[in-house]
This record gives structure tokens, sequence and C-alpha cells, in this order.
């Protein structure tokens, strides 16, 4: 899995301490979180990988030399506490892995990728370069020595002691002038040199993490995979796009002596790029254009567009962050070839462009299209009861239109509305002399600005009824049940003997 992939499942690595913890993101719901990941045990032929899942999910680790990974997998039972030894490795070698974890249901995620280096065998060669005879006997007598040490505490006395040793007698190495980097949206690479040779490390953090009055304000670490040059590289994984960084280097001459590092150094990733995604023309008239496309992500749009016959160039666009956008140009000549170029800028400024467009304004002989016509009918009521009906649509151009109405279906009375003073594509009619408890016809006309004429289909509504009060339910309800009841509402009094 390349690393744009990783980024796309919608995870991001973060380190806590020696932890990493896989977020899981909005995008991936659904999948498993893998979190804690750990690499422990490292030697010359094998490590062990650890790490936890929120559900109960198999185990699964890609491993290779470079990130075309073969399998290694756990048989053991489904759980949320994983652990996989890779065995049958090459001693002092850098290897990279991922995760796969994927529950009973088949969901499944993956981790980022992440590297270790197997340990070194003794290797007395390396004692060559040693001039001094007495330095050499005794630095061969506590290689073999240490090589007969297992006890976990006593090798981590010696490594203390070997450790206060360098510091104290290897200067530090110089980094020498800044860094180099080679920045991408989610990794960077970190190039510098030493005056010695040594090894090198990257520290970092987001600069919104970033505390400089820590004792340690970094939390991430990547090493360099070269312990004995004078130049050095690390790449780094799993980084956020368009976000801020705070870094230093830092070298041991021979992994123990007394370090040398860097300032504090930022750098900020770049920004995932906008995707300029089918663009074309909608409508072409005579003095105007209608240009639609979309992006993946919002991002502001600007069209450039050019007469071809005098190379005037003009601008316009929306300025607001959407993923679809129609641009309406006017004003341009009759009979007349242009280009149009696209540009879609995404929130961090950075912007792609699309190649060009060409039309030729000629005469408008289409209708405007009518669309999303709907109704909403209010009741006021009062002495004289009153029903209050908006009715809206849209067209696809610029138009002037007018609404239609009449009691029922067909052969009643039509009446209409006034035409609206300007073209628009938003319309709105707000009727107020509808009767309550009644079926209207309705249907609107639109001519666009070349004189194209088009009637919407007929729709229809039915007005609401005036409701009636409790006392007037009760009333009815009596008067229902006896016949008498009319003496006392105002009715005839009933005939009898």
């Amino acid at each position: 899995m390349s690393i744009r992939s990783w980024f796309a499942t919608g995870l991001l690595a973060v380190s806590v301490g020696a932890a990493i913890v896989i977020v899981r993101s909005a995008s991936a719901q659904s999948a498993p979180v893998i979190s804690n990941v750990q690499v422990t045990g490292v030697s010359a032929t094998s490590t062990t990988v650890t790490w936890t899942t929120d559900v109960n999910t198999d185990s699964y680790v890609n491993v290779s030399q470079d990130t075309n990974y073969c399998g290694v997998r756990n048989q053991g039972p489904l759980g949320t506490t994983h652990s996989v030894v890779i065995p049958n490795l090459s001693p002092g070698t850098t290897y990279f892995f991922r995760i796969r974890s994927t529950d009973v249901n088949g969901n499944q995620n993956f981790s980022g990728d992440y590297s270790f280096t197997t340990t070194s065998t003794v290797d007395l060669s390396q004692l060559n370069s040693v001039t001094n005879a007495v330095q050499k006997l005794l630095a061969e007598k506590a290689i073999k020595d240490i090589s007969q040490i297992t006890n976990a505490a006593a090798l981590t006395a010696v490594g203390q002691a070997l450790s206060s040793q360098a510091q104290a007698n290897i200067g530090p190495p110089e980094i020498l002038g800044n860094p180099q980097l080679a920045i991408s949206t989610d990794q960077a690479t970190v190039t510098w040199s030493t005056d010695q040779n040594s090894d090198g490390a990257v520290s970092f953090v987001s600069n919104s993490q970033y505390n400089p009055n820590a004792a340690n304000p970094y939390t991430r670490v990547e090493q360099d995979t070269n312990t004995n040059t004078k130049t050095h590289s690390v790449t780094i994984y799993g980084l956020t796009p368009a976000t801020e960084y705070d870094y230093k280097v830092s070298s041991r001459a021979g992994g123990i002596g007394a370090p040398g590092a860097s300032p504090n150094l930022t750098f900020t990733t770049k920004s995932i790029l906008p995707e300029i995604i089918n663009p074309h023309v909608v409508r072409v008239g005579e003095h105007d254009v209608t240009i639609s496309w979309g992006t993946p992500m919002p991002s502001a749009g600007t069209v450039t567009y050019t007469d071809m016959a005098n190379r005037k160039a003009l601008s316009t666009g929306d300025p607001t962050y959407l993923a679809t956008h129609i641009v309406q140009i006017s004003g341009l000549v009759f009979q007349t070839r242009y280009s149009a170029v696209i540009t879609a800028t995404n929130q961090a400024g950075d912007s792609v462009t699309s190649q060009p467009i060409y039309f030729v304004t000629t005469k408008n002989i289409y209708p405007p299209v009518i669309s999303q016509v709907a109704n909403d009918s209010t009741l006021y009521p009062g002495q004289d009861t009153t029903v209050q009906t908006v009715i809206s649509w849209l067209t696809d151009e610029p138009a002037s239109c007018f609404l239609s109405y009449a009691v029922g279906g067909a052969g009643g009375h039509v009446a209409t509305t006034t035409t609206e003073t300007a073209p628009l594509t938003k319309h709105v009619v707000v009727v107020t002399d509808f009767t309550p408890a009644t079926v209207y016809k309705y249907w609107v006309t639109c001519t666009d600005v070349d004189g194209n004429t088009t009637s919407s289909e007929d729709y229809v509504l039915l007005t609401p009824q005036q409701q009636k009060s409790i006392i007037d339910l009760i009333l009815a309800n009596f008067q229902g049940t006896f016949g008498w009841l009319g003496n006392f509402t105002g009715g005839s009094k009933p005939a009898g003997p």
C-alpha cells in the first residue's frame, strides 16, 4: 500500500511516547481502529510487532525491505490485543511494515508504513581502522566479553557505562549548514551533513503541539538507517497535508557519543491540490455563456476568458469554497470565438488550472429549462380568512417569468401574475387571493433574454381548510344527535303537533 492510498483510508498516525497511535477519521467509521503500535524485541534475525484494536479482529503484518509487502499472519484467535513475531530476518537490515486487521464482518483497516532495523552481529573487522594497538586489544576483549552477557539488567548497565565513556571522550558531531528538505503532502525527506561519521535522527512534532518549554518538545523520532556516515537522510511518513511542523536533526558519533543537534526548525507540508472535474459549456448565447465544473474538495473558482480576435482577456468567478461550480459570463461579442480557462484554488491558496475550453457566441434558440417548482400555502384566520401561497421555481438561465392559475381543472377562469421586471434564475411569486379548501391548477411561463419562451407542465395544489373551534365542533355534534338544538343555535324549531 502506498503512502497516498494509506492516507486515503482516513487514518492518521501520531506518536504518544513510545507508542504509535492510529486515529480513525470520519471516513473510516466502520473499520476497526488500530492503535498502540509498538516494535519490541528487535534482534539480528527477528522482531515482534504488537498493537490493539477496538473490536475483535485477526492479526496480519505486511513486511518487506521496501513497500512491496509480503505477509506474516498470526493464526491465533480473534482478539483486541495482537502480537506477531516476524522471523527469518537479516542482521543489520531496515524493514518496512504495516498492519492489517479485519473483523468478523469483513471490515478491514490498514495502519501506515513503519520501519525497524535489525541489530548487527559482532564484526571485529570494524576495528581495522583503530591504529592504537592497545585500544584495539581492549576493544576486542570488551566485545567478546559483552557477547557473553545475557542478563537484561547487566546489559543495561554496560550500555550506560559505554554511553558515559563515549560522551566523555567523543566530541559531538557538527551539523554542517541547514538541512535540505523534499516535502510532499504526507511525507518529508530531511537531508543533512556532519563533520564526522555518525548516526542521524529527526525529532518532530506538529506546530500546534510544539512546546519549547517541555523537557522533550518532540513527540516523534525517525532514525537514519546508516549509522556511520557524514551524509544523513531520513524520510518522515504519515504527515498531515498543509500543516506546519517543528523539527530538529541530531547525530552521534558511533551512535553513542555526545550528540550534535540543530536548532529548532520548521517546515510545512504541501496541501492536496484540487482537481477540476468535467469542465464544460452548459449554454452559449449571443452575448453570454454558462460554464460548469466540479472539484472533489471545496475550492474557489475563477474563469479567465479571452476574445480570440483581439486577445483581450477578462476574469470572473466566485470566491466561495464550493464543490459544484457554475459561472455565467455576460457582455460577450456576438459571433466571436472565445477560450476559457478555469482556475480552482483550495483553502490553503494552492491552485490548478484546466485546459482551455473553446466556444463561439451564437444565436440562442433554446428556451430556458424550468425546474424545482414548489408551493407552500399558509392559512391566516380572522374575520375574513385568507390564504397566502408562495410558489417558487428555477431556470437554468436568466429569464422573465409569470404565473398562471385557474380554479379546478380545465375550463376554469385563468388568472396571471405580472411578468418579472428583470431576468432571474431564482423565481418566487406570492399569491394572496386563493380561497381556502380549494383545488387550483397552476403553471409558469418564462422567456429568456433572446426571446425564447417555454411553459412548465401543469401543477395542482389544494389550499388549506379553515379549522373549526372546539365550541363549533361540540355544537355540531349535539345538533347531529338532537334536532331540537336548532332552537338554541338560531335554527327553526322542528314541526310538532
